[in-house]
């Protein structure tokens, strides 16, 4: 008689691949993005901008095509400068001293944020729940601020 076959369980990225820091493993991943303001930090002396039409315009544009995208493509995006990764975590330590100020400021708990790349320098700044892949929007930095990059 032969040995009976059992079907091989499908192995999901969020099982295999690891991407900058290991949130991965708890869930969010697959999920399809969403965003909240519930945390909305609107007194950030960065999150004004100069010319704030067009900004906020391009804001809710990129907000709707990610909102049709799972975590996994969103986290995958490239390019810019360096070809590096558009949407990364970032330690808080990491960041400009008026952005650890402002975070100690508005008693900001976690250890690191999300930085999701919009278009040019514009960031949205915030936490992602691992339980239902919501992106709760802390700061709008609309001129790349709050995390110092060198240009060459």
């Amino acid at each position: 008689m032969a040995p009976s076959k059992q079907a091989k369980q499908a192995v999901t990225v969020s099982e295999t691949r690891r991407t900058g820091s290991n949130k991965d493993a708890q869930g969010y991943w697959g999920k399809t993005a969403s965003f909240s303001f519930r945390r909305y930090d609107a007194d950030a002396p960065w999150a004004l901008s100069r010319n704030k039409k067009p900004v906020v315009d391009s804001v809710f544009k990129n907000l709707h095509g990610f909102e049709q995208m799972i975590w996994t493509n969103i986290m995958q995006a490239s390019g810019g400068r360096r070809h590096g990764t558009n949407n990364h975590d970032i330690p808080v330590s990491e960041l400009t001293r008026d952005a650890i100020r402002r975070a100690e400021t508005i008693s900001l708990e976690e250890s690191e944020l999300f930085s999701l790349r919009l278009q040019g320098d514009v960031r949205l700044w915030g936490i992602i729940e691992p339980e239902n892949g919501c992106f709760y929007v802390i700061w709008f930095d609309p001129e790349h601020k709050v995390y110092p990059i060198n240009r060459v």
